[in-house]
């Protein structure tokens, strides 16, 4: 029986979404299907792996990847590590009537077999839910979970073979993302003109999913080092620690965050210059663009403002003096891209 159009145009979508550009932690191989037609098969292969990729938030190669190394006559081990994969998965479905039963194994990278389940699903076009089930069961190693069908039929998982040496991975723990920060500042206060600033960090960002701890260090350097210019040129070397939250699941996901940034801030106006520690209370709005995927790329809007005031380099020069009232407090919109592995 052929896949009707719904799950056709869903797998299609899938195949889209699971394109990655680095090595995949997870070879999904190819759905050896009884009864079915190959593009059925093709098609639970592709949910599948979308599925995997989403729970176990891990870089997975789809059926649709695997099955031309297959087709050179690779074994599964072989294909497994020509893709640097850690682990690889194999299917199997056999159609009964209306009914589908489908099986994964999850084996290591050596061919040693981890963990076995099986679900069943009313039709082809109920596979989804059943599919994102058995992906859980084998990404995690556990139980088939309960899944709401028409018919409320669904198998329970076979033995697991998870060797103690090599204990699951728990869904709630942290995972790390740590890498190059790059952007755009702008300081900004009231009377004052300054140059726009490059920023340079390192990033890193902690969390179990739904939200994320962030840690970093770098430097912001004037675009502007013309030593006759009028306008004030900032250096700065600083610490971030701060925290975001999702505001929705998904590879693609908006977050709000804030945090505060300690600084040794040098602001230079001719040839004076002003040097003080200061530090900055921030806000930030920002985009995730591959959430589930083992390589983080996002970007972000954040606004900034200094808790401690610093000085007119001018005023507060050897030459000229400085009073209390030379003291102001800048306000700083940055625009900031990076990647965490």
């Amino acid at each position: 029986m052929r896949l009707k159009w719904p799950l056709w145009f869903m797998a299609l979508l899938c195949a889209s979404l699971v394109t990655e550009a680095r090595a995949a932690e997870v070879a999904i191989m190819p759905v050896l299907g009884v009864n079915l037609a190959p593009g059925d098969c093709d098609a639970i292969g592709v949910l599948f792996a979308n599925a995997f990729a989403h729970d176990a938030h891990v870089t997975v190669a789809s059926p649709l990847e695997t099955k031309t190394l297959r087709g050179d006559g690779k074994a599964s081990v072989a294909v497994a590590m020509q893709l640097g994969a850690a682990r690889y998965v194999e299917l199997s479905a056999l159609q009964l009537g209306q009914r589908v039963n489908v099986g994964g194994s999850l084996y290591a990278q050596d061919g040693a077999m981890l963990y076995r389940a099986e679900i069943s699903a009313p039709s082809l076009d109920e596979m989804s839910p059943a599919l994102s089930a058995l992906a859980h069961a084998l990404a995690w190693r556990q139980p088939v979970p309960t899944v709401a069908t028409p018919e409320a039929a669904l198998a329970s998982p076979q033995t697991t073979y998870a060797p103690p040496s090599e204990p699951p991975p728990d869904p709630k723990a942290p995972r790390g993302a740590y890498g190059p920060k790059v952007g755009l500042a702008i300081p900004r206060a009231s009377g004052k003109s300054f140059s726009p600033g490059i920023l340079l960090q390192f990033d890193g960002r902690v969390g179990p999913g739904s939200y994320f701890l962030e840690f970093g260090a770098g430097l912001l350097l004037p675009t502007d080092d013309q030593t006759g210019s009028s306008i004030i040129r900032v250096t700065s070397g600083f610490l971030e620690l701060g925290g975001s939250y999702y505001l929705w699941e998904g590879n693609s996901a908006l977050y709000l965050g804030a945090g505060i940034s300690p600084a040794i801030w040098q602001s230079s106006m001719g040839l004076d210059d002003h040097t003080a520690a200061t530090c900055a209370a921030y806000g930030q709005i920002g985009l995730t663009f591959t959430r589930n995927a083992r390589a983080r790329i996002y970007g972000e809007v954040r606004l900034s403002q200094l808790l401690l005031g610093v000085a007119n380099p001018v005023s507060d020069s050897a030459m000229y003096g400085s009073t209390l009232s030379d003291a102001y407090r800048p306000t700083m919109f940055a625009f900031q891209g990076g990647v965490g592995w």
